[in-house]
């Protein structure tokens, strides 16, 4: 039973008159407080406890009589101390306490703690006093649920550990710089990162920003001054590079950027960071060293050199490229490679379509795109032969930035391998082609046909009549002359685009391509009548010859070029047997 004056918060004191109400008096007003309330007697044994003791014990799913009257509080302390449990901590630093105050060495103490449940964070201070007067001894143990300020301290100690955790991982340093003029600076706050960055501890900074300023280099020291000035008279952000050299003579670029706000008092607080920039510097330098070197081989070397866009316009050119496609460079400018100005031919003569040229290529598959041989028409109409390569650019996010194409001039490689071709291609004796060339031009013809639905392609076959009779009566000279004559007469009737080629003795073809049926005829008609009318003069002697011709053309359902051929030579046959000197389709 208590009997003496006894002062809890948010309780009122009660005299020792009151002693005469008893123990349910105070049990009463025990339990009407809202702390947690135990008495102890000298051992440290419960004696009593509140209702809002019982209830929180009970709540937090204590066992039924583990912290109540009979119970002794030093071995709670002591079981829970033992434990690895969060609190753990707490009750080994309560339970001496507790124990001095039982002992009479101290008289009261107050201590903070946690005592966190699986669904919320709770804080209590716990006060202990020896109820004065007292005998035997008693001592009073009052918890109060104090989470509300405990929860503020504990944001403000778990943002300030956040904003240390989060200064160190930063890269460099952070600071806080206050300016009272422009040449007058303080540092407020500098993290730990100032240390590894150049040699000095924040501590010596906060005492004397003049510190950083004497390892800035002496060539740097002047633009450091006056970007300063420039973004204090300005109030503007502050950003700005320079060298500095640490105590232990390493020289480091630093990036410095800040921003400012108005000072509670006179002057600016610029909060910012320093990160060392000297990989990127160096990096740069070495950029810039290799940018120049580049520059030189693109303005020197003899290839020509052109950069495209995504787009396929041209963005930059070389003066090798401007000499060998003759143009100038705002002629390249801007134009793509589908440019209906550029006339652009396959070694075998048909167009090279502006999609197909290597650059829009490696920009649609994003490939590169190797020896590819183009021919371009100049504005002196003049052809070049160029070989070249186009390989895409991407960026650092591997977007396809560009396409660099590059190529030379081989036309002097391509003529003597055209001319060469020509001559396995030709016949000696009346310059027509012979059948290799012939079969090759047909296989092209063929494979465009076969593309170009629309298109057409004829072949004639001829043969001379009696041939062997005027090389038996006037000799073989005289027919060389017969060979020759005929081949002038098809090839004065034929166009520039048609082939005429010698595949035997005195057998010809004729290639006619993009020409239907009935024109095919028409201009066989033409050329036989020629032929018949003409004269060949021979040693005095006047020769006429006749031709028979067989027509064919290309069919859908040709499995290749010999289809086609078979027909015109059955289509020449029958011109022969049908009596010679026509043509037959």
């Amino acid at each position: 039973m208590l009997n003496r004056n006894i002062e809890f918060e948010g309780a009122p004191r009660y005299a020792p008159a009151a002693d005469q109400a008893g123990e349910p008096f105070w049990r009463s007003v025990l339990d009407s407080l809202s702390a947690r309330i135990c008495v102890l007697d000298e051992r440290g044994v419960i004696l009593a406890v509140n209702q809002a003791w019982r209830r929180f014990h009970h709540e937090n799913g204590g066992a039924p009589g583990a912290a109540h009257e009979g119970i002794n509080y030093l071995d709670v302390c002591e079981r829970a101390a033992s434990t690895s449990a969060v609190g753990s901590v707490d009750a080994r630093a309560f339970g001496p306490l507790l124990a001095d105050v039982l002992a009479g060495r101290r008289e009261r103490f107050e201590y903070e703690y946690e005592c966190h449940s699986p669904t919320e964070q709770r804080w209590f201070i716990a006060r202990v006093a020896h109820i004065e007067g007292a005998e035997p001894r008693r001592v009073v143990v009052a918890h109060k649920d104090i989470t509300s300020p405990g929860l503020v301290r504990e944001q403000l100690r778990e943002r300030e550990a956040l904003l240390v955790d989060l200064t160190a991982s930063i890269p460099g340093a952070v600071f806080r710089l206050l300016g009272s003029s422009r040449d007058e600076q303080t540092f407020l706050f500098v993290s730990q990162g100032i240390e590894a960055l150049c040699g000095l501890s924040p501590a010596v900074l906060c005492r004397d920003a003049r510190a950083l300023w004497n390892l800035i280099d002496p060539r740097d020291r002047d633009a450091h001054a006056r970007s300063l000035r420039a973004a204090f008279d300005d109030a503007s952000p502050w950003e700005h590079e320079f060298r500095i050299r640490s105590p232990g003579g390493v020289v480091k670029w630093i990036h410095a950027t800040a921003t400012p706000k108005p000072a509670e008092g006179e002057g600016l607080v610029w909060t910012g960071l320093l990160t060392d920039v000297s990989a990127k510097r160096a990096v740069d330098d070495r950029l810039a060293a290799s940018e120049s070197t580049y520059r030189t081989l693109f303005e020197t070397v003899p290839q020509g050199v052109v950069y495209q866009d995504p787009s396929g316009r041209i963005t930059s050119v070389n003066p090798a490229a401007m000499r060998i496609l003759g143009l100038t460079l705002d002629q390249l400018q801007g134009r793509t490679s589908i440019d209906s100005r550029w006339r652009s031919v396959h070694e075998d003569g048909t167009d090279f379509p502006g999609e197909e040229h290597p650059s829009m290529v490696a920009l649609r598959t994003g490939e590169p795109v190797r020896n590819v041989v183009m021919g371009v028409r100049r504005p002196d109409d003049t052809c070049v032969w160029i070989l070249i390569n186009a390989i895409p650019l991407r960026g650092e996010d591997g977007a396809l930035e560009q396409v660099y194409a590059s190529f030379e001039d081989i036309t002097q490689r391509v003529s003597l391998e055209q001319e060469l071709k020509r001559q396995a291609s030709t016949d000696f004796l009346t310059g027509a082609a012979n059948r290799r060339g012939l079969m090759a031009r047909l296989d092209t013809e063929f494979r465009r046909t076969r593309r170009l639905s629309a298109s057409s392609c004829a072949v004639l076959a001829l043969d001379l009549d009696h041939f062997k009779h005027i090389n038996d009566t006037f000799g073989h000279a005289a027919g060389d002359i017969v060979l020759r004559h005929l081949a002038g007469r098809a090839q004065a009737c034929i166009r520039d685009t048609d082939l005429l080629a010698r595949t035997g003795g005195e057998e010809f073809a004729v290639l006619l391509p993009d020409t239907p049926v009935a024109a095919a005829a028409q201009l066989a008609e033409r050329l036989r009548q020629d032929v018949e009318r003409a004269e060949i003069a021979f040693e005095g002697h006047v020769l006429r010859i006749t031709v028979s011709i067989g027509l064919a053309v290309i069919e859908p359902g040709d499995a290749g070029i010999d289809a086609v051929l078979s027909r015109a030579d059955q289509a020449l046959y029958r011109a022969k047997d049908g009596g010679r000197n026509r043509v037959m389709a």
